[in-house]
């Protein structure tokens, strides 16, 4: 009777080591670098892109200005070049992207860039 509790328990760890990895391996995604928009540099933990949103903040679509990353804006580092994504021209350090922030309620925000301070101009009202 003792040896078929020891070979049962063998049995249950082998169970859970073999498929709880298994498992465990689809949940988790292979996590993306997050980069600038503008330089396209690689950004590290900690370092984030500098941006105003206006408000209000209660709204699934709001405004929002790119002015870049700790590696362009202020300044831009040897060797990077602040490019628009949408013309592909260069963008100045006194210029910017604007883009659209898109509140999802459940998950991450969403980013869309509409331009840079050349091709895209705010609406005349």
């Amino acid at each position: 009777m003792g040896l078929a509790v020891c070979v049962i328990i063998a049995l249950i760890v082998c169970y859970v080591r073999f498929f709880g990895k298994k498992g465990s391996a689809k949940k988790s995604r292979p996590v993306q670098p997050v980069k600038c928009p503008l330089c396209d540099s690689s950004l590290y933990v900690g370092e984030n892109i500098i941006s105003k949103v206006y408000r209000p903040m209660n709204v699934p679509d709001q405004l929002m200005i790119v002015m870049g990353c700790p590696h362009c804006y202020p300044v831009c580092e040897p060797g990077l070049k602040r490019i628009c994504p949408v013309c592909h021209k260069s963008v100045g350090p006194e210029q910017s992207l604007t883009a659209r922030l898109f509140n999802k309620s459940l998950g991450k925000k969403h980013v869309h860039v509409v331009g840079c301070s050349n091709c895209h101009s705010p609406r005349a009202d």
